[in-house]
């Protein structure tokens, strides 16, 4: 025989623990005495509406080979079999077909009415009543969580990143709510410190992998006593990954805010409700989501370890960026840029050129073109624009003045003006402060791009082609630049205003290069 046990998360469910379940069935055996229990198929935190051909446990023991191991299915109520009528009525009648038999404690009745027509009226009655208590359980789940929608309580599930679930004591009761963890904290300002410097979303996915940084999955994992999980490898830590980064740095929850089907939850005030203390300051905030928005914009970044120019050679021809290729003949390696569009059936088969060349010509006419001139670095200034709030009180006004108009606030009209005063009020409040235009202001660094070259490693370099707008256009065997090089006599003139120092330095680099090519 099987024993089958289940125990429901939902709260509301009044029902016997895994441990009594399992007592009485064990009990019971031993007193049948000629019985074998072939296994128990224990489902933990498995509602009662899910059907049993699909549960974790249950399941298995249902397919054409799990069925093979028993005859008979043993459970301590009907309702551990399932609170769903429909569900039911169907295991019932593959019970039937399979001519297995099915004892439930409480009913001794079960298996004999099972097989007659009159007894399967019965038990379908039986099943309503589980079943009713199951909408009850649902309804009361509901106005729970409706209730609890605009206040600061944590309504479950894992919390964001940068947050962790705390217990406490209000109004006689036990609740959840958020707080941040400073550990997660930290990782988020380092994330948006990579970000703001110019680091892609996959780089900072590396870096958090590198680290062992938790993902909030698994860290609400490991807080309820599970182990870590990826891909449904147990043990396995989950990858942070280009998607996973982007996401948590733009979300609104990492800013305490109280969300409901993606959508931020105003209180009667008008104002979000808060579920704890933000992650960032505003001012940090808009400069991220500034930052990331460039980013995603730019979309440059580097898939190529060994390609010093990858996001500043271009195909001439299509515009798309230029990929490396290598190969090797004897001792000598060669490199070459070529159109890299995607897919490869596409790509601009004449156009390569060597990549060498390219190299040493990039930092020339780079250096011609910028060496004087001094380096900035884009700084977010913050501003102040509350329109998105008011577009969202004002819809919040509009359906307010619908359901008036329909007839639901009849009997609360007092209600209803309490709540529209808040809203007017808050929209008054936000149209009175002024507009302030947010972005990015440029930071003289106290130095030029012929002084901070040198100090620069290849990515280092590649970076700040890019920050530059600086372009190779590769085309048949020849190669542009944008922006162009300038005339002789505007070159000369920048050559002969160029100090020894800076000078030295250009020959050492150049002299670097002919030993080193790959540098």
């Amino acid at each position: 025989m099987l024993l089958a046990e289940r125990i429901s998360d939902d709260k509301g469910e009044r029902s016997e623990s895994i441990e009594d379940q399992d007592l009485k069935l064990r009990t019971r055996a031993v007193i049948e005495g000629d019985v074998s229990i072939v296994g128990a198929a224990v489902d933990l935190s498995v509602s009662g509406d899910v059907d049993m051909f699909v549960r974790p446990k249950l399941g298995t023991w249902l397919t054409p080979q799990g069925r093979e191991e028993w005859d008979e299915l043993w459970v301590t109520t009907q309702d551990r079999l399932s609170r769903d009528d429909i569900h039911f009525m169907a295991f019932v009648f593959k019970v039937i077909e399979w001519g297995k038999s099915v004892i439930v404690l409480d009913d001794p009745q079960f298996n004999e009415q099972m097989h007659t027509a009159e007894g399967r009226l019965i038990l379908h009655a039986k099943a309503l009543g589980p079943a009713k208590e199951l909408e009850r359980i649902k309804v009361r789940a509901q106005e729970s969580h409706d209730r609890r929608r605009f206040t600061d309580r944590w309504h479950g599930g894992f919390p964001p990143f940068g947050y962790r679930p705390v217990s406490r004591y209000v109004d006689g009761k036990t609740a959840a709510f958020l707080e941040l963890d400073e550990d997660m904290v930290s990782v988020l300002h380092e994330m948006r410190r990579q970000i703001i410097d110019g680091q892609s979303f996959l780089g900072v996915a590396k870096y958090l992998n590198a680290e062992g940084i938790l993902t909030a999955r698994d860290r609400a994992r490991i807080r309820k006593g599970k182990p870590v999980k990826s891909r449904g490898t147990e043990g396995t830590q989950e990858k942070w990954s280009e998607t996973t980064v982007k996401n948590v740095l733009t979300s609104e929850s990492t800013q305490g805010l109280k969300k409901h089907k993606r959508e931020i939850i105003y209180g009667m005030d008008g104002k979000p409700v808060m579920l704890a203390d933000p992650v960032f300051t505003q001012d940090e905030w808009e400069s991220l989501q500034a930052a990331v928005a460039r980013r995603m914009m730019t979309k440059v970044r580097r898939v190529n370890g060994t390609n010093p120019l990858y996001g500043v050679t271009f195909c001439a021809e299509c515009g798309a960026k230029a990929v490396q290729k290598t190969f090797t003949r004897g001792d000598i390696t060669y490199r070459y840029y070529k159109c890299g569009a995607f897919p490869k059936e596409d790509r601009c088969r004449e156009i390569v050129m060597r990549a060498e060349e390219v190299d040493e010509w990039v930092e020339i006419h780079f250096l011609q073109k910028f060496g004087p001139v001094r380096v900035t670095k884009k700084v977010w200034v913050p501003g102040s624009d509350n329109a998105k709030e008011i577009a969202d009180i004002s819809k919040r006004m509009e359906r307010l003045r619908k359901q008036d108009e329909e007839g639901d606030w009849d009997d609360d009209q007092e209600g209803y003006r309490a709540r529209m005063g808040h809203y007017k009020a808050r929209k008054r409040e936000l149209e009175s402060q002024p507009v302030i235009k947010a972005g990015w202001h440029e930071e003289d660094q106290g130095v030029t791009f012929g002084e901070l070259w040198p100090r620069l490693d290849r990515e280092g370099r590649r970076k700040q082609l890019i920050d530059s707008g600086y372009k190779v256009l590769v085309g048949k065997k020849t190669f542009t630049f944008s922006p162009e090089p300038d005339s002789p006599e505007e070159r000369q003139a920048k050559w002969d205003s160029l100090t020894p120092e800076e000078l030295e330095r250009i020959e050492e680099s150049r002299k670097a290069r002919e030993h080193n090519p790959f540098g």
